[in-house]
């Protein structure tokens, strides 16, 4: 392999992994608030929506709606399959202030729609029946 090309790769290496850096800690400090369930963290929230099947992935990102470089969007998106086996998608949103230092709950998706705090609740409800 030439040793430009090496070069470029790594180039290209090293920046995939700085990006992902840039969000770790916004993504830990939202795992471990407790921003929708008083005394029951956000990551082990997100563990029991997903169920036994299911998996969670954390990302973090820019919240450009917020227009504030200190407010940084983090989501956490659940797979889940259920007892009878139909497959569902959750987005948990949240923003970390890092300015303040506050975490809030932005609002979920379930299976590609947009809920709001009741209409959420009772979709994960149902899930959790099924």
């Amino acid at each position: 392999m030439a040793p430009a090309r090496l070069a470029l790769i790594l180039v290209v290496a090293v920046a995939a992994l700085t990006g992902c850096d840039r969000y770790a800690d916004d993504i830990d400090t939202v795992k471990r608030a407790e921003s929708i369930l008083p005394g029951k963290s956000n990551e082990a929230l997100a563990v029991e929506i997903a169920g036994a099947r299911g998996t969670v992935e954390w990302k973090g990102g820019a919240a450009p709606k917020y227009e504030s470089s200190d407010i940084v969007g983090v989501q956490a998106v659940i797979k889940r399959v259920g007892s009878n086996g139909n497959k569902h998608e959750v987005e948990l949103e949240f923003i970390n202030n890092r300015q303040t230092k506050k975490v809030a709950f932005d609002g979920a998706i379930v299976d590609g729609k947009k809920q709001d705090m009741l209409s959420g609740a009772l979709a994960l409800f149902l899930m959790q029946l099924e």
